[in-house]
């Protein structure tokens, strides 16, 4: 009996503890529903210049969306100054106790003299010294949403062309207004997401809600979407809406700690831990399924692109690694690797040995810095780590800091540097564009600057859009860069940029096989040393083969008729480009 007695009473506790913890997650859930704040300031009925009518519909559909987010919600409007001021003090301290505090804003917003505004609807602003008092500035929102302890977001669709800059007087002629916004250097726990990046303008669309906050509302209350990915996925909605003209950008870097505005139900995220959902699933098997007996590298490449997170990443990476093997050995027999040589060794750009690759030690960033001080450029903090470098393609030869000992133009323009910190597997470029101080024949007189970007690589080529398009282009081991003057296509300038540090070990060429016999004649060993030269620097030089090209045609066809059918593009490649 007191066997009896003892048993219940345990299961009495055991009952008491499991209710107590379900009362603790159910509080704690509860707590951080408030925990989460946002601002949310639409301005569209601007008083001198004319109206938006899409920022006060962006912002009332994302307060809604935020609020079914369970974030504590403040709406803003066609907001003026003195309202715009009032509601980012008061936001400030909501700010300080909250774990995640996200500040959205559609409307006008500018750059002045490299600094941002937000641009409230009574602001005149007849000089670009009026700024200080008529706006508010990115750097002060950027100080309020970092007094959360998790994520500080502010997400920017405010790069629009903007009417007051036309009409501003300039209090000094070195002060620059100029379109879209500037790139930005947010605090340790803050994202900033622009609609268009620095530089470039945003589309306030035809539709109900701007492409930028329509691709936004499509992805934001996705559950289990990482908030990297989340922007990864408005970014490509909006290029593929725009045709590519407008491209989102996310600026600031957080730790290793995802983080979710929407995470996956407890039981879900308890069946399905460590793997995909069921949709993002069926999406990458079929996709799979359509592309594992292809020979095209391309197809390969998209399918890691879309799906990072499938059970077949491992068999995607080995299945383009073992078809760029026998690319390489199909050209040059002579490539083939040694017998006993490890198989999981990625091939390099000009051989078959893997691809030497240097760190980028103290002693390498000293230089760039001694370079960067010595031509008065704003040298900005970058990272570039050897893993992330699939040094088997050719387009790894792009990853480094690329200088000049002239300006442009021979020494009459500007300094420049650029700086490529990472080329994907779809051959997507990353890094910054650095400029320093202008000459008498600069065709802009701006100040000393950089920004980032991120372009394709098609042939040993990528263009920058930095106010004048630039194209940049890879021959061998020198970067040519060409620009056309914006408004006046006969001007054109070109500079020629240099590795200072290069990550990838540039192809170099065998001496020898160019010696001649003292008649003058070649003999056979040379023919044979020239002959296989030609192919490897032939095959160094075609950075893309035949079939990768028609993966990139069937993308820019599917971009253009607003396809975003993965199966469709990987149909396309088997078919020889017929979407």
């Amino acid at each position: 009996m007191d066997m009896l007695n003892c048993r219940m009473n345990w299961a009495r506790a055991g009952l008491t503890v499991r209710v107590f913890v379900l009362c603790a997650l159910f509080w704690t859930g509860a707590a951080r529903a408030g925990d989460r704040v946002a601002l949310v300031i639409g301005n569209g009925a601007y008083q001198r210049v004319p109206a938006l009518s899409n920022p006060p519909q962006d912002a009332n559909d994302l307060a809604s969306a935020l609020q079914r987010l369970d974030f504590k919600v403040t709406r803003l409007i066609n907001g003026t100054g003195a309202d715009m001021r009032r509601a980012f003090v008061e936001f400030g301290h909501a700010a300080e106790g909250a774990s995640v505090a996200v500040v959205f804003y559609a409307g006008h917003g500018m750059e002045v003299g490299g600094e941002n505004w937000l641009i409230p609807t009574d602001a005149e602003l007849r000089s670009d010294a009026d700024v200080e008092s008529e706006a508010i500035s990115l750097r002060s929102v950027n100080l309020q949403v970092s007094k959360a302890h998790q994520l500080g977001l502010i997400i920017l669709d405010a790069c629009r062309n903007d009417p007051f800059a036309a009409k501003m007087k300039r209090s000094l002629a070195t002060r620059a207004v100029t379109r879209g916004l500037a790139p930005t250097e947010p605090t340790d726990n803050v994202l900033v997401a622009y609609a268009a990046r620095d530089g470039t303008t945003a589309s306030d669309g035809d539709g109900r809600n701007s492409p930028f906050t329509t691709a936004l509302l499509k992805h934001i209350e996705t559950p289990g979407l990482e908030i990297s990915f989340l922007f990864r996925r408005v970014r490509d909605d909006v290029m593929t809406a725009t045709k590519r003209e407008q491209q989102p950008f996310v600026y600031g870097s957080l730790s290793k700690e995802e983080i979710y505005l929407k995470a996956l139900s407890a039981p879900a995220a308890a069946s399905t831990q460590g793997a995909p959902s069921a949709q993002t699933t069926a999406e990458d098997d079929q996709f799979w399924h359509s592309i594992q007996t292809s020979t095209v590298p391309g197809l390969y490449e998209e399918f890691l692109s879309r799906y990072p997170g499938s059970n077949h990443v491992w068999e995607a990476r080995q299945r383009l690694v073992d078809l760029r093997a026998s690319q390489l050995a199909a050209t040059s027999p002579s490539t083939s690797p040694p017998s006993g040589a490890d198989p999981s060794l990625k091939q390099g750009p000009g051989g078959s040995s893997p691809a030497s690759v240097r760190p980028f030690t103290n002693e390498d960033n000293q230089r760039v810095q001694a370079i960067a001080a010595q031509q008065k450029l704003t040298l900005p903090q970058f990272t570039i780590s050897v893993d992330e470098v699939d040094r088997s393609s050719p387009n790894s030869q792009f990853v480094g800091v690329w200088s000049n000992k002239l300006g442009w133009e021979n020494g009459e323009g500007r300094y420049t540097m650029l700086v490529v910190t990472k080329v994907s597997a779809t051959g997507l470029a990353s890094g910054y564009y650095l400029w320093g101080p202008p000459t008498k024949r600069s065709w802009q007189q701006t100040p000393a600057g950089y920004t980032r970007f991120a372009e394709y690589i098609s042939k040993n080529t990528f263009t920058l859009q930095v106010g004048d398009t630039i194209a940049v282009k890879l021959d061998r081991n020198t970067l040519t860069m060409t620009s056309a003057r914006q408004g006046k296509s006969s001007d054109r300038a070109s500079i020629e940029l240099h590795p200072v540090w290069q990550l990838v070990e540039p192809v170099r060429e065998d001496k020898k096989s160019s010696a001649r016999s003292g008649s003058g004649k070649r003999t056979s060993t040379t023919l044979i040393a020239d002959e296989r030269r030609g192919r490897e620097m032939q095959l160094t030089q075609q950075p893309k083969p035949e079939g990768e090209d028609l993966v990139a045609r069937c993308r820019q066809q599917a971009h253009r008729q607003l396809i975003n059918d993965s199966s469709r593009i990987a149909a396309c490649a088997q078919n020889g480009g017929k979407i």
